[in-house]
């Protein structure tokens, strides 16, 4: 029998899903925040280009995505679910109904919180490995995109991969990478969430485990694979890196020569260098793949999503910083100089520099010609039925622009008052359904 992944659940429309969707929605921050964001407002304008493009019987991406793109994570998650609840839109749902192309992928993780970019990130990966359309490992990504989450961030993530995708992500991964294999297990146990985050760290146990990795030799192994799983993905990083400290101070060779006595698979040694490379530095880490995914061809748009949208609240900044260290250019000028899809360009360099808007001067109304919304970058992502439109008459003019403004609006929170007024909306919806 053919080994196929789970299929994503569509929206179902039932109470559910709207509870689970409202308690999400309850965690963002309601405090201190000016009052010119009014998602009832934007979402109004976001149904006039969805009309547009039910009209046009096409989704513009370009135009979605450049109406997103001025909006930080929480405001366009409160617009988003309005649309969804007062108009009947499931922006996502139509999103993943659009053929795989580098602006797919863009306007759907602007739609999504970034956890859940990273589980269709993941499953992606093993759906394409799967079914053949990559030729090379996934190990490396599939470690990258699990390492700089916490536990809570991996308990988070296992729970999302299960309401996606209805299935185990273990056993997702034992048929993709198989059941015996080294690295299904090193990533399995990264996905048990067992780190240890507190604080400080061992010397004592640190040099015992730094003199097994030294004595070990390419015919006696004086530590088993499953104690050093154990050791990369349990204990604390500070842990870890005083290990690596010892060792190299110890015996005077990089901790990466213990790692290849040890190991004889070059994908083996290499997600293990990771990991060191990780601890040591995370931002140099992350700089360093999203140079090589910009040195890509053809570029690897996934990651470049998932770094630059994924990690705008976490750790982008420090990423920059690396990233202009390392290769004496800053990360908004390598974009702007190799990416050629002008919405997508415009999208991260308004993230990465929180303020310049490379299209500032270029208005229009909606466009349905279709331009980058057809190109493939194989994002594997499992297409869902959408949710049944509005039938209302939609408008024949174009709608007015809806980024008149050239400032960003990164720096935006949303009102406790809007917040509100949000909680009212799944109220008066939740009655109506009652009744």
């Amino acid at each position: 029998m053919k080994k196929t992944l789970t299929r994503s659940k569509t929206y179902d429309g039932d109470l559910t899903k709207m509870d689970r969707r409202l308690t999400r929605q309850t965690t963002l921050a309601s405090f201190g925040h000016p009052p010119e964001f009014d998602y009832k407002r934007d979402a109004k304008h976001l149904v006039k280009i969805l009309k547009q493009c039910v009209t046009a019987h096409i989704l513009d991406l370009d135009s979605i995505l450049h109406f997103l793109s001025t909006y930080n994570c929480e405001q366009r998650m409160l617009i988003v679910q309005n649309l969804e609840y007062e108009y009947n839109y499931n922006l996502v749902d139509m999103v993943l109904e659009r053929p795989e192309s580098p602006i797919r992928s863009c306007v759907l993780a602007m739609l999504t919180e970034p956890i859940e970019l990273y589980v269709r990130h993941f499953h992606d990966l093993l759906t394409l490995k799967l079914t053949g359309k990559i030729d090379g490992d996934i190990t490396r990504l599939l470690i990258e995109i699990l390492l700089g989450l916490s536990n809570m961030d991996i308990e988070k993530f296992q729970e999302s991969y299960k309401n996606l995708f209805e299935n185990s992500i273990d056993k997702d991964i034992e048929i993709v990478l198989g059941e015996k294999n080294l690295l299904s297990k090193l990533i399995i146990h990264l996905l048990k969430g067992k780190r240890y985050e507190e604080s400080g760290n061992s010397p004592s146990i640190a040099k015992m485990i730094a003199k097994n990795f030294h004595d070990v030799t390419s015919d006696v192994t004086t530590i088993d694979d499953n104690t050093i799983i154990d050791i990369f993905t349990c204990d604390s990083f500070s842990q870890l890196s005083t290990i690596f400290d010892i060792y190299e101070d110890k015996y005077g060779e990089p901790i990466q020569e213990a790692i290849q006595r040890q190991f004889h698979n070059q994908i083996e040694i290499e997600c293990f260098d990771d990991i060191i490379e990780f601890t040591r530095s995370p931002s140099g880490y992350y700089s360093k793949s999203l140079r090589q995914a910009l040195e890509k061809y053809p570029i690897d748009y996934m990651t470049l999503i998932r770094f630059i949208i994924g990690h705008v609240d976490k750790d982008l900044d420090e990423i920059k910083l690396e990233y202009l260290k390392n290769y004496d250019e800053p990360l908004d000028v390598t974009i702007k100089t190799r990416l050629d899809n002008m919405e997508i360009k415009r999208t991260f360099i308004l993230i990465i520099t929180k303020e310049e808007d490379i299209t500032a001067n270029i208005g229009g109304p909606v466009r349905f010609d279709n331009s980058n919304n057809s190109s493939s970058i194989g994002s594997g992502l499992n297409r869902m039925t959408t949710k049944k439109t509005s039938t209302t008459t939609p408008p024949t003019t174009p709608p007015p622009s809806t980024t008149a403004s050239n400032k960003s609006l990164f720096g935006r929170k949303i009102s406790h008052e809007t917040f509100d007024k949000f909680f009212n909306v799944f109220k008066t919806i939740r009655t109506h359904k009652a009744d």
